[in-house]
């Protein structure tokens, strides 16, 4: 009985040090840390999830590696430590804000850790070489300590990007955040006990363009699942991607990983242009892919682009190495190309590139932008309950005031002066891209695109 009764311990004792853990501010980088992982597109099923898992993804081929730095301020620039002060610990650096007169270069999200959270609390970019810092009017929580399995977070973030007299960047968004599993996770690095983070953004980027006087609300939803060991400091295994008709569809993946020998075949160098990047929804749109090396039979291309207010038309699709695109509704649009080619053996080469608002779809000349013919403002864009319309006429004239959703059917029409504000009601119109269209009498259209968001 004795000896059961100790066995009994030994067991106990063994499931708690390899059970469910807990991830706190302790196990967050530093400023001065530094941390090497490897890329893949090895795109592993990685929907399993729960209590007790076994995640065995040894079979990630690597195919990249490169370093997380987490920089000190004032070691970035001089003028982020005088801005951010004590408000940031770090800055880790973040891709290029593409726009369509130019791009921010050398960007960083700066963090902010405490025992309560990790947030990203501030941006920095330079223009031409000049520093633009930008603190978040509501930091972006990434993490809510202690995160333990089970715990769901839910928070809200706000930032603004202002290029002057060219392009202001609103973000609004909120972060669902899911410890939805712990276990045991295998990559071709190590062996860890982890938890599962499932983490959901859904952000609508409000981009205002200066030169051309209008907004466009862009929503977009993001899926990470996050693999978190204790003492680690960046996950042992990131990967992000879309979910689509309820299926996780990764786009890239990331794991902690010492220096590890890349083989040359897998340097695959690709781009894309396409033949207009400022159109109407009229114009058709061919986009042309460059990859190096070229010419290797068995490559295979794969495009995405978003939102998803478009077509692709002539036989072509989201295969097709040159496919042709129409655009049914104005915005902005990024557009992905992932290549995959044979690279020897049973392992293919893969790259793939975004670029993020690089296409500007506007109306035909049928209906105008009313920002630019000063016939009316639409605001707030995004909406919540009510869309306010100011019109800019003769008061003595009528006009008719109607909302749209994309595929052209109206939802909501009214008469009314063509001077003064007016409301349309949005409480009961499902979030999403809706057009504001005003006819004065005896004129042509005016319509300007409107996010509606709950």
């Amino acid at each position: 009985m004795k000896n059961l009764y100790f066995a009994t311990i030994l067991v106990c004792l063994s499931y708690a040090s390899f059970g469910q853990i807990t991830i706190t501010k302790n196990d967050m980088p530093t400023a001065l840390d530094t941390a090497r992982y490897s890329t893949s597109n090895t795109r592993l099923n990685f929907d399993t999830t729960g209590a007790g898992i076994t995640w065995d993804y040894s079979a990630l081929v690597a195919n990249g590696q490169g370093v997380d730095s987490f920089e000190s301020p004032l070691l970035i620039n001089l003028a982020y430590g005088l801005y951010f002060g004590l408000t940031t610990n770090y800055g880790v650096s973040a891709p290029n804000i593409n726009y369509l007169l130019g791009s921010l270069t050398n960007v960083y999200n700066f963090y902010k850790t405490s025992t309560a959270d990790l947030q990203i609390n501030g941006i920095g970019a330079e223009l031409s070489g000049i520093p633009l810092p930008f603190n978040y009017t509501i930091p972006d929580k990434v993490y809510q300590f202690p995160l333990t399995y089970g715990r769901i977070d839910t928070s809200a973030y706000d930032v603004t990007i202002s290029v002057p007299a060219t392009i202001t960047i609103h973000e609004v968004g909120t972060r669902i955040n899911t410890v939805d599993g712990w276990g045991t996770l295998i990559t071709p690095y190590d062996t860890f006990q982890c938890i599962r983070l499932k983490s959901v953004t859904n952000e609508v980027d409000s981009v205002t363009i200066s030169l051309l006087g209008f907004t466009i609300g862009i929503p977009r939803t993001t899926t990470t699942y996050k693999w978190l060991a204790n003492g680690v400091i960046i996950p042992a295994l990131e990967v992000t991607g879309n979910s689509i008709f309820g299926t996780f569809v990764p786009t890239s993946e990331k794991f902690r990983d010492g220096v590890r020998f890349i083989p040359p075949q897998f340097n695959l160098r690709i781009n894309f242009t396409a033949s207009l990047t400022t159109c109407t929804t009229a114009d058709t749109v061919t986009i042309t892919p460059r990859v190096r090396p070229g010419n290797i039979t068995g490559t295979t291309y794969l495009y995405t682009i978003s939102p998803s207010t478009f077509n692709f038309v002539s036989g072509t699709d989201s295969t097709t190495a040159s496919p042709k695109v129409n655009f049914t509704a104005p915005g902005l649009y990024t557009v992905s190309m992932y290549v995959t080619a044979p690279a020897g053996g049973s392992v293919p080469a893969t790259a793939d590139t975004t670029k993020v608002n690089y296409i500007l779809v506007g109306l035909p000349n049928g209906i105008r932008q009313i920002s630019a013919a000063n016939i009316i403002q639409v605001y707030p864009n995004p909406a919540c309950d009510h869309i306010a319309c100011l019109l800019d006429g003769d008061e003595n004239m009528q006009a008719t005031i109607e909302l749209l959703d994309m595929t052209g059917r109206v939802l909501y029409t009214m008469t009314t002066r063509q001077k003064g504000t007016v409301n349309i009601p949005t409480a009961n119109i499902p979030t999403g891209e809706y057009l504001v269209r005003a006819t004065p009498s005896g004129d042509s259209s005016y319509g300007q695109k409107v996010s509606i968001v709950h």
